[in-house]
């Protein structure tokens, strides 16, 4: 494994870590002595990474009748669906575009 492949992997760890842990990257650069120039360097390298080489997964959906759920203030349409994830139930409308689908599973797998 190159050296810049290893470094990708070590940023992308304590990236997660820190958004993990709830702080700020003023916060975390403090705590962990690096300079927030560096910090936004690799913050944009491991980024610019996933948007170009990572291939986008999605979950199974399996869709669930159930009796009218009352809680909700207008039915689902006919195309709708939703998405139970870990913890989160997420209503999509039918018209959420596929690529705003795959960033609304990315933002749930950060979780």
């Amino acid at each position: 494994m190159k050296s810049t492949d290893k470094n990708l992997q070590i940023w992308e760890q304590r990236i997660r870590e820190r958004i993990e842990n709830g702080m700020t990257i003023e916060e975390w650069c403090k705590k962990n002595g690096v300079s927030k120039h560096q910090y936004n360097y690799w913050n944009h390298r491991v980024h610019a990474l996933k948007k170009t080489g990572e291939e986008v997964t999605f979950a199974d959906l399996t869709p669930i009748l159930s009796e009218v759920d009352t809680t909700r203030e207008k039915p689902l349409s006919t195309s709708d669906f939703q998405i139970f994830f870990k913890s989160f139930q997420v209503s999509v409308p039918g018209k959420f575009t596929p690529s705003s689908l795959a960033e609304l599973m990315k933002v749930l797998q950060e979780l």
